[in-house]
């Protein structure tokens, strides 16, 4: 089995802000902004309020003008309103990312772990919603699906799934669904962080150590390769970049993959 990294999300160049993690622990992940696949921020909801109306409580200045419409991928959330009554989850591929996947050998049953940027809040005395002052932004591992079909047909695509931002651009270079056996979103726990504790940079991870043990391979990461440092597989993960592979070699390290893959879903 194969289990995938996968970056989603707003990030520093895409939306330019980090996803929240609510007072109650929700890892509310933010959709990238995206032109072309005409689902209006205002229209997506979480408990009663619009996603247009949390980015601009902890985020007063981004520009809904330019950005209106957002890219919901992967949608694996149960608790979001707006999605239309022929909503299924699902999450898309395309390009050169969609490439390097079916290079790996990704396929039915694996398994995708999304992560994103994230960093605290809290709420104002009127009730809404800030970034808690101080608070570190993150890589946190906010949900995941086990891949339990492929939808490669534009028109099925389509049939399928209409509400999914791939459905709208079915045609593009290798675009796929991908439907999930099992899916699900985290609230916050300490071991869905991928950031090493107490240090600045979000992307110097603390993987578990036997990530660091030969036979052990994560895609897309050149030559940076998890060191064991502090009792933990240290990575200095690469700066783009959105689909790693994790690969192993040995019966044995598959099944430390397996236990820790379980171990973040439970």
């Amino acid at each position: 089995m194969n289990v995938i990294l996968s970056r989603k999300g707003m990030d520093s160049r895409a939306g330019g802000i980090p996803s929240p993690i609510l007072p109650d622990g929700t890892l509310l992940s933010f959709p990238i902004p995206d032109g072309t696949s005409g689902k209006p921020y205002a229209d997506l909801t979480y408990k009663g309020q619009s996603l247009q109306e949390i980015i601009r409580q902890v985020s007063p200045r981004f520009d809904f003008a330019k950005n209106a419409t957002c890219h919901l991928d992967p949608d694996i959330y149960n608790g979001l309103g707006g999605r239309g009554s022929s909503w299924k989850p699902a999450y898309g591929q395309c390009d050169a990312s969609a490439t390097h996947l079916d290079k790996m050998g990704v396929g039915i049953g694996d398994v995708f772990l999304f992560y994103g940027m994230y960093r605290q809040t809290e709420y104002r005395e009127d009730g809404t919603l800030q970034y808690t002052r101080g608070a570190p932004i993150l890589h946190i591992i906010y949900g995941y699906m086990k891949v339990g079909e492929i939808l490669r047909d534009p028109v099925e695509i389509k049939a399928r799934c209409p509400q999914h931002p791939h459905a709208f651009n079915a045609e593009r270079g290798n675009n796929r669904l991908y439907i999930p056996d099992a899916y699900g979103t985290f609230r916050y726990d300490d071991k869905l962080v991928l950031t090493k504790k107490g240090q600045d940079s979000r992307r110097l991870w603390a993987l578990p150590p036997f990530f660091a043990e030969n036979g052990i391979s994560i895609s897309w990461q050149g030559d940076n390769r998890p060191v064991l440092k502090d009792g933990y597989a240290e990575l200095n993960s690469v700066c783009r970049g959105q689909e790693f592979v994790i690969t192993t070699s040995t019966a044995e390290l598959q099944q430390k993959l397996l236990d820790w893959v379980e171990n973040v879903i439970a």
